[in-house]
Parts: C-alpha cells; structure tokens; sequence
C-alpha cells in the first residue's frame, strides 16, 4: 500500500496528522518543562546520548509534517498570491494576539521596572517585531532572575526559518514546481549543502542554531514526499528501520543534518495513519497555541515557583488552556477570511502551471 492509498482510504482525511501535530507541539513543551524549570545547564544533564535522540527529532518532524500538509494547500491554489494570503491567515492572527498578551499582560504583570519606564522602553516597542517574524526574546525587565533568565518565548526563533521555508517553496511554484519534480530535487541538495555551511559559522557559538539547518530540509522533504505519495510505500518494516536510522543519527554529533529523510519517513507514515477520532481532543486545532503559549507561561509559572513541581503541571494545564482560546477565539474565526481569497479574480499571469499529474486533493488536515 502506498501513502496516497492510505490516505484516499481515509476519504482524504487521516487523523494520524491531528494527533501528530498535538503531539509534538506538547513535547515541545514537555522539553521546556526542564530548562524553564531548572535553567539550561541543569536540564541538559537530562538530554544524555541516548534521550537526546527524544528532543532533537521533535522539530524535523513538526517541518516535515508542515511541509507535506503545505504542499498539499499549493497544489490546491491556482495562484501565489492566494498561496501566501492562505500562509497569512493561519499563522500571523495567533501569532499577533500571543505577542501582544507577552507584551502588555505577561511583561506588565512580571516586569522589575516601573510600568512608565516598562512601556517607554526600547527592548518593549522591539518585541513588538515579533509580529511581522523579525524576532526578540527579551522584555524589560522580565524573567531576570527565572532559572532561564531574561526570555520570554525562546520558541519564537523558529517562525522566521518557517516563513522562510514557505518563501522557497512559493519560488519552487512560480519557477514550475508543480510540473516539474527536478527541481524540488536541486533545493534539496542545495538545502544541504546550506545547513552544512551554516552548521560551519555557527556551531562554536551555538550549538542549537548551528543545527538548525535541518529544518528547510526537513520541509522540502515532506513536500517531496507529498509529490511522490503514490510510490512510497506505507511499510511497518519501512517505518521501523527509519525509526532506527533517525535515532541512531541522532547520537551522533552532525547526524542532525542527515536526519530529514528517515525522520520524515517517520512523520508521514504516522500522519496518514487513521486511529479513531477523539471528538475532545480533535474538536480543534490546539498544536500551534501550544506552541505559541508554551514558553511565556511556563516562564511565568517558574518565575513564580522554580523548579520541577506542581508549578511545571500547571504551566501545561494552563498551556492547553490559552490553545483552545486561540482556536476558538483567533485562529478558527480568522479561517474564515480563506472565503473572501477566493471571490478575488486574480490576474491570469499569477496562475501556477497545473500539476503535471493528479496528485493528492485533499491530503490530511488542511493547513
């Protein structure tokens, strides 16, 4: 059985992507419980050689998994513009509420400084910048003397590899991406060659960055694996081998720059899967207010009680909380702008090529 059959078996709608995403967004948050709760070298005497694999492989995944879902939301849209504007909607509404509540709630409330020189500050006006991807951590005053000092949402420095990686693909669309796979191909080549030069520059600095560079390949792999769903075969013994081979790959000291393929493997086979539908968990799509919420109210909690107790539960209690607030409240009404993209008559010269041949229409969850 191929991924394509497992997913037209689920009528064009497995499950196994809902639950995955959930899944990693809580273990990013799983992560942090640690190093917002005892500082950064406290909890990295738990990331030993054989748990490191746990953590590292959750965000190759999280890319993999967008950019399978995300290939399969252009091969939907007929052009680049409405390609964009449909990235827009999903990501920049949460995005905006999250950083203005760190903003004006979370920094306000846990602020040193007088509240004058709080909203007057430079470091406060800059952290609004995080709204359009250009990134700050730190607020005035705020998280001084947390056991990870000075930050507020550390998980925000991955937003500008994911905007970039939606411009890459948008250029891969417009170069004919959609007829011809060759391309895809070279930028995946070309991405290793990039996170190979990248590892180079940063890695005396900061070991963490330096291995970002597996994300954009993470991504244009699970575009590829969308493209060619109907010749890759859905295989236990496949799945279990690539389980291997990413953790293994994980030991070693630069295997993070080779994982994308294995790891992705991984990530798609457990997205087309189709376990049974839990209406209270999959009533919505929580995983990206987790992801946004996680870190400052962790934060927040371990300002307040340090270390590793109640505290750290109450953060993930209070984590899924401010989620089902965001879908409910931000992301789910802010989906509903996706009707007025489609009565827009773009111009002809904006239309992508068709697709060479049919591919998958309603793949997964659509992001």
């Amino acid at each position: 059985m191929m991924l394509e059959d497992k997913i037209a078996a689920a009528n064009g709608r497995p499950t196994g992507f809902d639950y995955l995403r959930l899944a990693l967004a809580l273990s990013v948050v799983a992560v942090h419980v640690f190093q917002t709760g005892i500082g950064d070298e406290a909890a990295n005497a738990y990331l030993t050689p054989a748990v490191r694999p746990f953590a590292a492989c959750i965000l190759p995944m999280f890319f993999a998994l967008s950019g399978f879902l995300v290939a399969g939301s252009l091969v939907r849209t007929p052009t680049l513009p409405e390609f964009f504007a449909l990235r827009v909607i999903r990501l920049a509404p949460a995005l905006i509420v999250e950083v203005l509540l760190s903003a004006f709630v979370i920094g306000a409330l846990f602020t040193a400084l007088p509240l004058s020189e709080y909203f007057s500050h430079p470091k406060f006006w800059a952290y609004l910048l995080n709204i359009v991807g250009w990134i700050h951590f730190t607020l005035p005053g705020v998280f001084l003397d947390n056991p990870r000092p000075n930050m507020v949402n550390q998980q925000l420095w991955t937003v500008p590899w994911e905007l970039d990686c939606y411009i890459v693909l948008g250029a891969l669309a417009f170069a004919g991406l959609k007829k011809s796979r060759t391309l895809l191909i070279v930028a995946i080549v070309a991405a290793h060659a990039f996170a190979f030069y990248w590892y180079s520059v940063h890695e005396a600095k900061s070991p963490l960055i330096a291995k970002a560079g597996v994300l954009p390949i993470s991504f244009l792999v699970g575009v590829l694996f969308y493209f060619y769903a109907s010749k890759i075969k859905w295989s236990f013994a496949l799945f279990g081998v690539c389980v291997v081979v990413t953790y293994l790959l994980l030991r070693l000291p630069n295997g993070d720059l080779l994982v994308a393929f294995p790891a992705t493997y991984v990530t798609v086979f457990l997205g087309v899967s189709n376990p049974a539908r839990n209406q209270i968990v999959l009533s919505g799509d929580y995983s990206y207010g987790v992801y946004l919420y996680g870190f400052p109210l962790q934060q927040a909690f371990a300002h307040l009680w340090p270390g590793l107790n109640l505290g750290s539960v109450a953060a993930i209690v209070a984590t899924v909380c401010f989620a089902a607030f965001s879908w409910w409240f931000v992301e789910r009404p802010a989906l509903g702008a996706r009707k007025l993209l489609k009565k827009i008559k773009w111009p002809a010269r904006l239309r992508m090529p068709a697709p060479d041949r049919p591919v998958i229409e309603d793949a997964a969850v659509r992001k």
